[in-house]
């Protein structure tokens, strides 16, 4: 009986004490990472959110911002990080949808992740230089018609939502203009700023100044609604594209072995940060509607997205370039 009690006693000090860890978590600093350049959706509301989470869970957050290939980089390095609860990842359709559809990714989007919730939904709007001819969509497709592939949409890089939504008003509307993929968004909208491209497919947070201050011209907006922010400008689908609709998602994940009560811990406290009237309206401001899930809720749209625009890819024959 003794040596069998001892046998018990040494393989408990192996197994890991996950309960007591949830329990004392967290204990020190979180970070975010945040897959795209500062400035952006991504960026925008992770330190927008992130900043309350800290609070909430009574330490310090940092949102650490690593852009590449299309947020790919940035991705990967949240789901190869330590599966303890402090590294969290913004994640969205554009890096666990869209970019597995068009190429094969050094991370899973289901078997790497833990989810933990939604936070928001953004639209992007149609911008084009001031110099090119056109002050709506139906005047760029007879544009872009006249000039097969000479017009140039830039984007923050192959497979990001600004390429697809591109790819899709082309197949959509038997259009054909060209990609022009950049290492971010940001550099995009500079070459849109200098006329070496005609338009983006900005998300309204970059791009709402500039339109304001006459920078940039907005055609469209690719939501199913009119967004606040500009609710004088028509949708893609008013405008002469039924049914075209595109919007970015954006979410929290942590590392897919990080223990159930940890991820369980963090659904709690995000959601209660989303709760805030404050927070909702500040989102509003830049154009995103504020949302929550479960973290299986947030699974398995994760697993539909996946389907949808693998569907996506293939029927508007976009590829990486």
């Amino acid at each position: 009986m003794r040596a069998a009690f001892l046998t018990l006693a040494a393989a408990a000090t192996l197994m890991p004490p996950v309960a007591g860890h949830a329990q004392s978590f967290p204990n020190r600093a979180l970070r975010i990472i945040s897959p795209f350049a500062a400035g952006g959706s991504n960026d925008v509301l992770a330190r927008m959110v992130g900043s309350r989470l800290a609070e909430a869970l009574g330490q310090t957050l940092v949102v650490e911002n690593r852009a590449g290939a299309g947020g790919a980089v940035g991705t990967e390095f949240g789901a190869r990080a330590a599966p303890d609860g402090y590294t969290l990842t913004m994640v969205s359709n554009a890096t666990l949808a869209i970019v597995p559809a068009l190429r094969k990714t050094p991370y899973d989007p289901v078997k790497d992740f833990a989810p933990i919730s939604l936070m928001g939904t953004s639209p992007y709007v149609i911008v084009v230089h001031p110099a090119v001819p056109v002050r709506n969509i139906k005047a760029l497709i007879a544009l872009a018609k006249s000039r097969p592939g000479q017009i140039e949409f830039g984007s923050g890089g192959v497979g990001t939502p600004g390429h697809l939504a591109g790819a899709m008003l082309n197949t959509m509307t038997g259009i054909r203009m060209t990609h022009v993929p950049y290492k971010a968004g940001n550099l995009a909208l500079n070459d849109l700023l200098g006329g070496h491209i005609a338009l983006t497919f900005s998300n309204t947070i970059t791009v709402s100044e500039l339109i304001k201050s006459g920078r940039v011209r907005a055609l469209a907006a690719t939501s199913s609604q009119r967004i606040a922010a500009f609710p004088e400008l028509p949708t893609v689908a008013e405008s002469g594209v039924p049914n075209y609709e595109f919007a970015l998602w954006l979410g929290l994940a942590v590392p897919a072995a990080t223990p159930a009560p940890i991820v369980q811990q963090l659904n709690k406290a995000l959601v209660n940060v989303m709760q805030s009237k404050d927070l909702h309206a500040r989102m509003e401001a830049q154009s995103i509607e504020p949302l929550s899930s479960t973290p299986q809720e947030f699974a398995d749209k994760i697993k539909r997205d996946m389907v949808i625009y693998a569907k996506l890819v293939r029927d508007t024959g976009a590829r990486a370039d």
